[in-house]
């Protein structure tokens, strides 16, 4: 192989190198995060003091206002129960429904501020039927979704 043959080889080498280390970055760049509270993911400013909670639930409640099935927490606004941008995803962490998606699986609510009041809505972006979470429950009576709410459920936004 003479000295030009064997540079070509190099040269094709080393692309091949960076072009598989560059792949490989972009794979671990595009990591994808699975959590229940988007403020493990959102500077929100709710965030910082912890109140004005809105918990969404796998399972409807009893009579009572209890589930003990998983639950996610968010705080303010959220455009898309799917998650935030493209590799945070929202699912629900606890006992029954433990790693489901938030968006179109919850079937009940509980809010726990009595200052704080939000809507819960049918599609992304703050569409289409949406129901009026009263604050007052105090974190202590959660409430179902209604009927065109339940499973089918995709945003919130404050009231």
């Amino acid at each position: 192989m003479n000295l030009k043959s064997k540079s070509i080889v190099r040269g094709a080498i080393l692309a091949a190198a960076l072009t598989s280390s560059l792949a490989f970055a972009d794979q671990a760049s595009a990591a994808d995060y699975f959590v229940s509270d988007n403020c493990l993911v959102n500077t929100n400013p709710d965030c910082t003091t912890g109140t004005n909670v809105l918990y969404v639930f796998y399972n409807s409640v009893d009579s009572n206002g209890y589930t003990d099935s998983a639950r996610a927490k968010f705080l303010g606004n959220v455009p898309d129960y799917a998650g935030a941008g493209v590799n945070i995803h929202y699912i629900f962490s606890g006992n029954s429904g433990n790693g489901v998606a938030v968006k179109n699986n919850a079937a009940s609510v509980l809010g726990c501020s009595s200052q704080a009041n939000y809507r819960v809505y049918l599609y992304s972006n703050y569409g289409g039927h949406s129901q009026y979470i009263s604050g007052n429950y105090g974190c202590s009576r959660g409430v179902n979704l209604d009927s065109q709410l339940h499973n089918d459920n995709a945003s919130q936004a404050w009231a």
